[in-house]
């Protein structure tokens, strides 16, 4: 069998975008679409990736960069299925590593966007950043002394600005990410001009995005492979839909030319409610329903569809407490939750639950709590569905134990990590032998992780730490069933 370096092309394009952030997710959406857009002539653009954290990029380097985006799922009603090997990533950077060839970029006459995703934790201002740091640590801060180091190359040149666009799956992105950089131009004591050209020169976009990928297909690689005639261990399976809204700063029509017959490009001036509906009701859902379903015995989310108890929790959740709360008309919403079920019984995806597990703090708060604030200020009461997400969310990270700052959970005896931010995971680890009712009032005041004290939700607490303990008696699996059926 062929490795797919031997497909490897020597680039023809200059490097116009930056990535930060080298996962699944990049490679199977941004990455893809740069890709097809210079196939069609439209960009004629390649990446340099960035990996902001530090770690191995092994397998880029084996395979000189190219690697496989595998589309399949239903499209207009009919199977649709694309197997395309991605060759615009010329570079791909370690931040800690290679730090001085990560900066280089800086310097590149030919940059023209940046592009990220560094998860909900990644956007975000630490004040302990210096920048005397190699990187510094928070991907802003990153970014910072990244444009700093371009403002100084082209003497503050307002036409080497950048076009910003942040993935990240928070409520405005672009914005955030701004404020971010303003705010370590004015710690560090970095001039005026720099803060200046950041806001005249540079345009940042708030943006949404949409795509299941569920990255490497472990269970199919051979079967794929042997189809392919070459091996890819950065093999990248994705469902064909694709939506990116951008709500830029400025007018951004002609300098946007990306396009494929896969993901829909919208330009906006008002982005809520096209992240409304994505957010509460495809995330949203995601993430009510990932933990409890993979204490309950499911690795899948089709296998959570394909349930006919998961199914019934997962539809009441949407259309009695997600549904209501979405500012699109209800024959909208509910067709689009209807859109979202279809998706999410794709044949060919297997989208791991603990996949989705990653940062679920964040996820809880950004994803679940607006919904969850908006039917208790409707309905004067908390709306059971949701909250029982919480006690899921508790349940599945109290399930094990805490050893050298890791949390490992422990489902029917079978461990599995769990992901977050490490200040989540201490404040978990160190408090695993507290009661029910005790943690979880202690957890629901932790204003640093939820942006508020959850505990002045009248009933919250209850009914949380009332979940919990039929879980712990009955088990996952038995308790849902028994909750759907009330």
């Amino acid at each position: 069998m062929k490795t797919i370096k031997e497909f490897y092309k020597k680039p023809q394009n200059p490097i116009k975008v930056i990535q930060f952030g080298e996962g699944n997710f990049m490679r199977g959406f941004i990455d893809y679409l740069i890709d097809v857009s210079n196939e069609k002539g439209l960009f004629q653009g390649d990446v340099a990736i960035v990996k902001p954290r530090k770690g191995t990029l092994e397998k880029f380097n084996e395979q000189k960069n190219v690697y496989t985006v595998s589309l399949r799922g239903l499209k207009d009603g009919k199977v649709y299925v694309e197997n395309r090997l991605v060759h615009c990533i010329q570079k791909v950077i370690g931040s800690y590593e290679q730090y001085d060839e990560f900066m280089a970029l800086a310097k590149l006459d030919s940059l023209e966007y940046v592009v990220s995703n560094t998860t909900e934790a990644g956007i975000v201002y630490d004040a302990t950043d210096v920048l005397a740091a190699t990187p510094p640590t928070s991907y802003p801060a990153k970014l910072t002394k990244f444009l700093y180091e371009r403002f100084q190359a082209f003497h503050g040149d307002k036409a080497k600005g950048l076009i910003l666009l942040p993935l990240e799956l928070i409520e405005g992105n672009g914005q955030k990410l701004k404020e971010c950089i303003l705010g370590y131009s004015k710690l560090w004591q970095l001039e005026e001009e720099f803060a200046q050209w950041i806001c005249s020169a540079n345009t940042f976009c708030d943006t949404l995005v949409d795509r299941i990928v569920t990255g490497y297909p472990k269970d199919e690689v051979d079967e794929l492979q042997k189809k392919f005639g070459y091996r890819d261990d950065l093999l990248t399976a994705a469902e064909p839909f694709g939506l990116w809204v951008v709500e830029p700063e400025r007018d951004l029509a002609a300098q946007l030319p990306w396009s494929s017959d896969t993901i829909s490009i919208v330009l906006t001036k008002d982005l809520k409610p096209y992240r409304d509906t994505k957010v509460r009701i495809l995330n949203g859902t995601h993430t009510s329903m990932v933990l409890g379903a993979y204490l309950a015995g499911h690795d899948y989310v089709r296998q959570c569809m394909e349930d006919e108890t998961m199914y019934k929790f997962i539809s009441k959740t949407v259309m009695t407490e997600i549904v209501p709360t979405v500012e699109l008309s209800k024959e909208e919403a509910v067709q689009f939750a209807n859109s979202v079920f279809e998706r999410f019984q794709n044949p060919f995806v297997k989208h791991a639950l603990l996949s989705i597990a990653l940062n679920s703090v964040s996820k809880w708060r950004t994803r679940i709590l607006p919904t969850f604030k908006d039917h208790y200020r409707a309905q004067h009461s908390v709306p059971k569905f949701l909250t029982f997400s919480f006690a899921a969310l508790i349940a599945f990270y109290r399930s094990g134990s805490f050893i050298n700052g890791e949390l490992i959970g422990s489902r029917d005896g079978e461990a599995y990590v769990i992901q977050d931010d490490p200040k989540v995971m201490e404040f978990i680890g160190t408090r695993l032998d507290k009661p029910v009712a005790e943690f979880t009032a202690l957890f629901a005041k932790q204003t640093e992780f939820w942006g508020e004290d959850l505990t002045t939700y009248d009933g919250f607490v209850d009914e949380v730490s009332k979940d919990l303990t039929a879980i712990k008696t009955l088990g996952m699996k038995q308790f849902i069933e028994q909750f759907v059926s009330e």
